[in-house]
């Protein structure tokens, strides 16, 4: 009975092997995308860092001094014209808060991906500054 099947195995063809022309052109398509979207999303993420990074150094600068809401506003723009982070001024949010200030930054950072698709990242990071 073995003697049946091994005669229907190959029968004179070659077995295939490896991947076709449209298998590969999906899979390039596919890592494609993959790539794009990382390389638009990573950038929106680097701005997001930075800005959690001013905050926390605004925060240790300013610690535990004779702040205003003026002095604390020209640290951080100054903080953010360094680091190349476009923050608008309505974006900012200082508040008085028992003996100290909060600061906040609620932006919206975004980036067009394909056609109507856009990747967005919304910081909204806040610290307290005492008096």
């Amino acid at each position: 009975m073995e003697s049946n099947r091994a005669g229907h195995r190959l029968s004179g063809r070659r077995r295939q092997a490896g991947i076709t022309l449209i298998g590969m052109l999906f899979l390039a398509a596919v890592f494609g995308a993959i790539g794009l979207a990382v390389l638009k999303i990573v950038p929106l993420y680097l701005v997001k860092m930075r800005v959690d990074t001013v905050l926390e150094d605004v925060q240790t600068e300013l610690g535990a001094g004779s702040n205003t809401i003026q002095s604390i506003r020209n640290a951080l723009e100054a903080r953010f014209y360094i680091e190349n982070v476009k923050v608008e001024r309505d974006e900012i949010e200082i508040a008085r808060q028992g003996e100290g200030y909060r600061v906040a930054v609620n932006k919206e950072s975004r980036t067009q991906f394909f056609g109507d698709l856009w990747f967005v990242v919304v910081i909204d990071s806040q610290i307290e500054i005492g008096l």
